[in-house]
């Protein structure tokens, strides 16, 4: 590129030139310099010389064979020291971030989800990145969606569909939903419908809960059963199950190996499959990080790795 004398550019330093400059202010020789660089001689020599007639005056007095800076440079070396300082900054953040000692990983998620899935994601990923602190929070549908949207950095990992414009949602891995109860109660049971679930005392949700809106869709053909009792979530269902209060729709996410130990576990019939879709949730103006990205996929490796221990336990 030519530069006229009147150029704002016509004085000015490239960064090849303050790179040669530096060395040789730190090295005190043009060999010395170039050896530091990995380049020859003569072309440390041509990039002063090209430097020195642009700047118009001169960065070094030559005596004896050496290379004595003038005023001019050493004025201009305190601000490349500066400037490389603020370079070894941005390095150091660059590596902090790539290895994870920087930053934070907010994670919220429906409270199946948060009962055994992400924390077994949440373990794998910091036995990788041993220094990122972690903040982890189950949440109901209805508080999940709005921190989310208004937290900083926030990923939130949700069992049921959410569409709004400022979410990006991203599918993961979908699961049937199931049929619990306490053990030796639907031993004899391969799967039930809905006629069967009506003849057995319910535990149902509120209406106005996500599985409360499935379970309405699972009785859509069939008078939906007056309820012993009635939850807002799948792990209180699980847990007045295994009491013997009755029985309940739960979605494919909430059974770890120790609840199934403690219940019987049956699939819906095939012509009911309503199926349950784990999702990764972020905000819009707010992209994943290197780490979230990471962290998600472990969570999805983690969710089917379940999900075909269930079918291959289903299938027996």
């Amino acid at each position: 590129m030519n530069y006229d004398e009147e150029s704002p550019h016509a004085r000015a330093m490239s960064l090849r030139q303050i790179e040669v400059f530096r060395a040789i202010m730190m090295t005190g020789s043009i060999s010395e310099a170039a050896r530091s660089l990995f380049v020859a001689q003569p072309s440390v020599s041509r990039v002063l010389q090209v430097t020195e007639s642009r700047l118009g005056f001169l960065l070094f007095e030559r005596a004896r064979g050496r290379l004595y800076p003038t005023p001019e440079a050493k004025r201009i070396f305190e601000e490349v020291v500066r400037a490389y300082e603020g370079i070894e900054r941005v390095e150091s953040l660059v590596r902090s971030l790539a290895d994870g000692s920087s930053g934070k990983l907010n994670i919220v998620c429906s409270p199946s989800l948060g009962v055994h899935l992400v924390p077994l994601a949440i373990a794998r990923f910091h036995a990788e990145f041993e220094q990122l602190p972690i903040a982890f929070e189950p949440l109901t549908h209805n508080h999940l969606v709005p921190r989310v949207l208004f937290g900083k950095n926030y990923i939130g990992v949700s069992m049921f569909e959410v569409v709004h414009p400022n979410i990006v949602t991203v599918p993961l891995e979908s699961g049937r939903v199931w049929c619990v109860a306490k053990k030796g109660t639907l031993a004899r049971r391969r799967t039930l419908d809905p006629r069967q679930i009506a003849a057995m005392p319910w535990i149902d949700y509120e209406h106005d809960t996500p599985l409360g809106r499935i379970v309405g869709k699972v009785f859509s053909n069939t008078r939906r059963p007056e309820p012993i009792v009635r939850v807002r979530s799948a792990i209180s269902a699980c847990q007045l199950a295994k009491e013997g209060v009755g029985v309940a729709i739960v979605d494919p996410f909430c059974i770890d190996a120790d609840m199934r130990a403690a219940l019987d576990v049956v699939p819906l019939h095939a012509d009911a499959d309503h199926r349950l879709t784990a999702s990764l949730l972020y905000s819009h103006v707010e992209p994943l990080s290197n780490v979230a990205r990471r962290f998600v996929e472990m969570l999805h490796e983690v969710l089917k790795q379940h999900l075909a221990t269930k079918r291959v336990t289903s299938a027996k």
